[in-house]
């Protein structure tokens, strides 16, 4: 949840997760109830390291942290 609320608090970084996703303003709401949409979001947050850091620097966290959720949340990925 931290990760998508840190996403949609900057209007470049919704703007380009919407764009990579397909999704839009309409229809985000809807999607981020269905199965799978916080896993998906880690997946976003994964594939760029610049992002990962930044979260994990606004969570402070170590992104290591954030990779160990993605596979919690993603196991069938890494097996």
């Amino acid at each position: 949840m931290a990760a998508f609320s840190f996403i949609t608090s900057d209007e470049e970084r919704l703007g380009r997760f919407l764009a990579v996703s397909g999704l839009g303003p309409d229809t985000i709401r809807s999607a981020a109830s269905s199965p799978g949409f916080f896993a998906g979001i880690l997946d976003y947050v994964v594939s760029d390291e610049p992002l990962l850091i930044a979260l994990a620097k606004e969570l402070n966290a170590k992104p290591e942290h954030i990779m160990q959720a993605h596979w919690t949340l993603s196991p069938s990925a890494f097996e």
